[in-house]
């Protein structure tokens, strides 16, 4: 069994991802990172170089491997719930938690990390986060065993995450 975290980009995946694997003493792997590791270089550069399509075909694949492995907290690309073959293979021997942070919260916390390639044509980065919330969120909940409101404190949101999954 896995968990596999989902949300919009900015929403703590990795962070709360990292968190929960050591408490629970499990193994913690990001999708988006092993792709950068894989491709030796950011997916901005990946994507610029290549092409969007080219990046969902590296992380389908990747996404295939991962959900093989067991005990293994899995945070996804805001985009990898969104494809039908990754939802299939995502759901298969996982609880998918959605991890729900209002779209400004998001793009405070993003302004913070320059290095991801935009996904629309908005003008700053909160209109784009308010475009992918609405694009995505109906996605993210239709997907998630548990959906979950995100505060602040990372470790709290572990905790109560671990509490909530161990009363079902």
């Amino acid at each position: 069994m896995n968990i596999v975290l989902i949300g919009l980009r900015g929403s703590g995946k990795t962070k709360i991802g990292r968190i929960l694997a050591e408490k629970l003493g499990w193994i913690f792997f990001d999708i988006d990172k092993e792709i950068e590791k894989q491709e030796k270089n950011t997916i901005t550069g990946i994507v610029k170089f290549h092409s969007w399509k080219y990046f969902r075909e590296l992380e389908k694949n990747i996404t295939k491997k991962t959900a093989a492995l067991d005990k293994t907290v899995i945070s996804t690309g805001g985009g990898t719930i969104l494809y039908p073959e990754n939802e299939k293979i995502l759901k298969k021997n996982s609880t998918i938690i959605y991890l729900h942070r209002t779209p400004d919260n998001c793009a405070k916390w993003l302004k913070k990390d320059q290095k991801r390639p935009p996904l629309t044509g908005a003008k700053t980065l909160e209109e784009e986060m308010q475009t992918l919330y609405i694009q995505r969120h109906h996605i993210y909940e239709k997907n998630a065993n548990l959906i979950f409101n995100r505060t602040e404190d990372a470790n709290k949101d572990a905790k109560k995450i671990i509490k909530l999954l161990s009363s079902t």
